[in-house]
């Protein structure tokens, strides 16, 4: 059930996002200094105990469960000194609260266009938003930076919280005809028992469906075209556990 993505962070000053390719270096990196992050100037660190620091933060944008990472150091030729060496990592779901990683050394880069990064530290299935990164030492430059980062990580929607019991979502919405649920669970077993009721809190349909380990995905059984343009509540239930959506019927 578990599915691993990646989320590859290029350190470009533009901010841009891209995946360099090549037969026989898949992973290989630019030589540009451009094409990574530098920092020359301390400023004040997120965490303010670590008082002013060079760092890099990143929000992911979502609370995501981490894995394995990959970095990419700094590969100008003429500047490898400001690699970083030795790192500490901490990271947060709110980016106010923080947990340490730990500490990290990080070997200094080629400096050749075939130059394909080091693995890095495992987050182990940690949950997190904001990875702060805080270059301790580099290799003897004026400036830090690294090239590049990649974060393995799982897909959000498949880690459900015991409490929860399952995580749900419906598409298309607004929908017009038909309409589908997304569900993952940890009861695979079990059916799933939906409501579908109008604002007056009237039942307009319900039913059972059937879902198994190979599909997410499941239309149910609504006759929307039959449905007045409006809004509409659907209750999802499965083993007492409960999600409500408001879904909205278009012209």
């Amino acid at each position: 059930m578990m599915k691993n993505l990646y989320i590859y962070i290029t350190l470009a000053l533009t901010l841009s996002m891209h995946l360099i390719q090549a037969q026989c270096y898949p992973d290989r990196h630019s030589t540009n200094w451009y094409d990574g992050w530098v920092s020359c100037e301390t400023s004040p660190n997120p965490i303010s105990s670590y008082g002013e620091t060079h760092w890099i933060m990143y929000d992911l944008g979502y609370d995501y469960v981490l894995n394995e990472t990959k970095f990419w150091n700094a590969n100008a030729s003429k500047h490898l000194d400001y690699g970083i060496n030795e790192y500490t990592i901490d990271y947060s779901l709110d980016g106010v609260t923080w947990e340490n990683l730990g500490k990290f050394n990080l070997e200094q880069a080629s400096g050749t266009s075939t130059y394909q990064g080091i693995e890095g530290p495992n987050f182990n299935a940690t949950q997190a938003r904001y990875v702060l990164i805080t270059p301790n030492t580099n290799f003897g430059g004026d400036c830090f930076g690294i090239s590049e980062l990649k974060i393995s990580i799982t897909d959000p929607f498949i880690v459900v919280k015991e409490e929860d019991g399952f995580n749900a979502s419906v598409f298309p919405n607004p929908f017009f005809e038909n309409i589908s649920l997304r569900i993952v669970s940890l009861n695979e077993n079990t059916p799933v028992n939906f409501s579908l009721y109008d604002l007056m809190g009237r039942t307009i349909t319900s039913n059972t469906i059937t879902i198994s380990e190979d599909s997410q995905n499941y239309q149910l059984p609504i006759n929307g075209s039959a449905l007045s343009v409006g809004i509409y509540i659907l209750k999802i239930n499965q083993n007492g556990k409960e999600k409500t959506f408001k879904i909205i019927k278009s012209e």
